[in-house]
């Protein structure tokens, strides 16, 4: 039977979720592009192929795949030879389905733009840096690719997306003065309309998605916009069926077997919704989103263990998360981990800059359940009271454990009083009897009986 007031604690931090999914750009589903080609430099025969790396880590790629028509008149031997090995390094690692290793990557490139500086091996090195998280060094080869290309839209695309978490309206300007200069590109729409539907702008993020459709039918992300749009409206068939289709353009995509879970979330399958959590997962071990539903089922379900597992591999992505602390505090101490719960507390308490009141509910709850230690209890359930303030009604729980307490408290003091009382009645007596016996004198010595 679980408390009421954890009952409380649990319902202040449920909303985890949402904090989790917005930081840091670590929200739900994005716009995901297909791996694009590599931008070959203009050389008399054919021009080298394979998939070049990835776009922007925080949202995916920006590109649609194809390959940047190169302007340059002619490219020297070197630089040709050397643009061509690094394409065939990163379509070696593909072959070997490793993770990618990006430095590697990213001194091939370099040695392209140190042989000769074309703007598609720039563009090259600035996505290496940004999947190493350098974003400010990524921006700069991207501006100097376009420095090199004016028209480069690629490069122009990916440092909207770069600015996206920081700066959104900075980036829907960025994306807006792009759609001016290349009208018909799709990819522009795409990300568009995954900031409007981020924003709470349905509509607009439906029409530019199929916009997007209409000019490219396999453009990347247009499907997970219109997807996410469809279950916030909740049409749930829609959704689903969106939701395969994006999956059939890109297999490997763990966002959508998340999706995949939201929709049966909704339809109530939490088993189901529990399973293609995990199937994303297993796809992408750092798709925050995934964990936090896994989490917040784990709460509801008062599964301590899973809250535990989940709550720490979500503190590794997002350790600033003062709410996430406090539930693994929490289920701690129901595991019967004393130690490890106020740890996780004082860990809480910091983060929030103790503006977390739940943190002294449970750390009460803590000592008054667990540790017996009626005055330090007292002391947080009063210090949770006064945070909450007039959200609490005065018939509150919290009320009633704080009477607890305060009789506990008395309790404690009574029995201690008459625990030294009987010790000193005790002293007493054995002081009393150790005087009668005194004055009493010592006992005459027995004759020993003679043998007969």
């Amino acid at each position: 039977m679980i408390a009421r007031d954890t009952v409380r604690i649990l319902a202040a931090l449920l909303p985890v979720a949402l904090g989790c999914a917005t930081s840091k750009g670590a929200g739900a589903p994005s716009p995901q592009a297909a791996a694009p080609r590599a931008a070959a430099p203009a050389r008399e025969g054919p021009a080298p192929s394979g998939p070049a790396p990835s776009g922007p880590a925080r949202n995916g790629p920006a590109r649609n795949g194809k390959a940047v028509a190169p302007e340059a008149p002619q490219v020297s031997a070197r630089a040709q030879r050397l643009f061509e090995e690094a394409v065939a390094a990163e379509g070696e690692q593909r072959k070997l389905k490793v993770p990618t290793d990006w430095e590697v990557l990213e001194r091939k490139w370099r040695a392209v733009v140190a042989a000769e500086e074309l703007p598609e091996a720039w563009f090259n090195v600035g996505v290496c840096l940004e999947r190493q998280g350098k974003g400010a060094e990524a921006r700069r080869a991207w501006e100097r690719a376009q420095q090199l290309r004016p028209t480069f839209r690629e490069a122009a695309v990916d440092m909207a997306v770069l600015s996206e978490p920081e700066d959104p309206r900075a980036a829907v300007s960025a994306y807006a003065q792009l759609l001016r200069r290349f009208p018909e590109d799709a990819v522009v729409r795409v990300r568009l309309a995954s900031l409007y539907q981020a924003s709470g702008q349905p509509d607009e993020a439906w029409r530019l998605a199929r916009e997007a459709l209409a000019r490219d039918p396999k453009v990347p992300g247009a499907q997970k916009v219109m997807m996410k749009v469809a279950l916030e409206r909740g049409n749930l068939d829609l959704a689903e069926l969106l939701a395969v289709r994006s999956q059939k353009l890109d297999p490997g995509d763990a966002e959508i077997p998340f999706f995949l879970g939201e929709v049966a979330a909704r339809r109530g399958d939490e088993a189901g919704a529990a399973v293609l959590y995990r199937k994303a997962l297993a796809q992408r071990d750092d798709l925050l989103p995934a964990r936090v539903a896994l989490f917040r089922i784990a709460l509801r379900n008062r599964s301590w263990e899973k809250v535990v597992e989940q709550g720490k591999a979500i503190l590794q992505r997002d350790p600033a998360n003062a709410r996430v602390q406090l539930a693994v505090g929490v289920a701690h101490r129901y595991l019967g981990q004393a130690d490890q719960a106020a740890a996780a507390y004082a860990q809480a308490e910091s983060l929030s800059g103790d503006r977390l009141p739940e943190v002294h509910l449970a750390r009460g709850l803590l000592e008054m359940k667990v540790r017996s230690r009626w005055e330090p209890a007292l002391a947080e359930l009063r210090r949770y009271a006064d945070q909450a303030g007039p959200a609490l009604r005065g018939d509150d729980q919290v009320f009633r454990l704080i009477r607890e307490c305060e009789q506990m408290l008395v309790a404690t003091k009574q029995a201690e009083e008459a625990a030294r009382q009987a010790q000193r009645e005790s002293a007493r007596q054995a002081a009393e009897e150790a005087a009668k016996k005194a004055a009493e004198g010592p006992k005459p010595a027995e004759k020993p009986k003679e043998p007969r």
